[in-house]
């Protein structure tokens, strides 16, 4: 109720999509309201109600980052309630293995948390430390061939790309944190982060290359009947997905600089493949361009930031998701920041001072420290 009445808010107000008091009122109250009947239903240890309490932490997920909420952090704590309930299950065993069979919602599940913690590890901060307990030389990331491929069209990409985004995120999570501690963490030389950042890059561009011909990835998981054209612009959507990979390898792995070609590259390329994906009634991955856009316009320049703040305006315009309009502010704030003090995307969200709590009366930490933004 707290999602729809998000939506039906978002859907009735006036263009800029600003809630008044007694719609947040009322959203506040019933995520208020499922936070403490879920709680109610962790006290309960029978595993049969996995099914029920991840699908319940999934939609307050989906309420704090996909309605631009101005607790930026919120998001975190459901995506790690998501964790810690998927991780419980696998520890007790054969129980819940029986009972996740007889729960046919458990496998969407599955794979709603798989992209959603691809998309968590790129953030600045990660997946909150420990993702890279096991840190060293990796090889290519495993990519499956031919049929054996699944293009979701719930995740929009394909489920090695969910890997190899997790992969990335470690890799430049470790990096950074060798930038601002090299005393206590001096395992890599810059030479390591190289190398791999070369093997991550490969292993995308085989997937691009792979993906090219089309005819090799036809596995569309719960859409069977999808016409070509829909099918096309699936694809497309993949691909967006996969340069945004090779824009944080790029920039945050092998720290190029924004106007390198490779990374100018990628950004077209985003651009192009969001603009040949057309308003639909049916089906359509129009709703899941959020993260590339966000990714293209980090190291956008130019005439390619004017595209994408359109693109993005167009979209909450036809949409009316809030987390579009929210990406766009951020990503204006985040334009003007980095043109006056020359910093990236990382140290302006670890490091915010900009105006753009002030505009939107969020709390206190946006404007100081850790700005924990998730495009999604």
């Amino acid at each position: 109720m707290a999602l729809a009445a998000i939506h039906r808010t978002s859907l009735m107000s006036p263009a800029d999509c600003q809630f008044n008091d007694d719609a947040r009122r009322l959203i506040t109250n019933l995520t208020a309201a499922c936070i403490q009947h879920l709680r109610k239903e962790l006290q309960d240890p029978d595993d049969a109600q996995l099914g029920a309490q991840l699908a319940t932490t999934r939609t307050l997920f989906l309420c704090e980052a996909i309605s631009g909420s101005p607790t930026p952090r919120a998001w975190r704590t459901h995506f790690m309630g998501a964790r810690a309930l998927l991780t419980s299950s696998e520890r007790s065993g054969g129980k819940a293995l029986s009972s996740q069979r007889r729960d046919t919602s458990i496998s969407f599940l599955k794979r709603w948390f798989n992209i959603t913690e691809g998309l968590v590890a790129l953030t600045t901060e990660g997946l909150s430390g420990g993702q890279a307990t096991g840190f060293g030389p990796r090889g290519v990331v495993s990519m499956k061939e031919g049929n054996q491929v699944c293009l979701d069209v719930y995740t929009g990409c394909t489920e090695d790309l969910c890997v190899a985004f997790r992969e990335i995120g470690a890799v430049a999570w470790e990096k950074r944190r060798a930038i601002d501690h090299p005393e206590r963490y001096p395992r890599l030389s810059e030479d390591d982060f190289l190398r791999e950042a070369d093997m991550l890059e490969l292993s995308v561009r085989r997937m691009i290359e792979r993906d090219r011909s089309r005819s090799t990835v036809l596995n569309v998981t719960g859409a069977h009947d999808i016409s070509p054209e829909q099918a096309e612009e699936f694809f497309l959507c993949n691909e967006a997905y996969q340069h945004t990979a090779l824009i944080h390898v790029h920039r945050r792995i092998r720290g190029l600089p924004v106007h390198d070609p490779l990374v100018q590259e990628s950004v077209r390329r985003i651009i192009e493949c969001v603009s040949s994906i057309r308003p639909a009634a049916t089906l359509s991955p129009l709703t899941l361009l959020t993260t590339p856009l966000f990714a293209a316009g980090c190291a956008a320049l130019g005439t390619e930031r004017i595209k994408i703040a359109q693109i993005l305006t167009n979209m909450f315009a036809l949409l009316r998701l809030p987390n579009m309009k929210r990406a766009l502010e951020v990503l204006e704030a985040f334009w003007n920041d980095s043109e006056a003090r020359e910093i990236d995307w990382d140290e302006f969200s670890r490091t915010c001072t900009s105006d753009y709590a002030v505009w939107n009366q969020v709390d206190d930490n946006i404007g100081q420290r850790d700005w924990d933004f998730l495009p999604y």
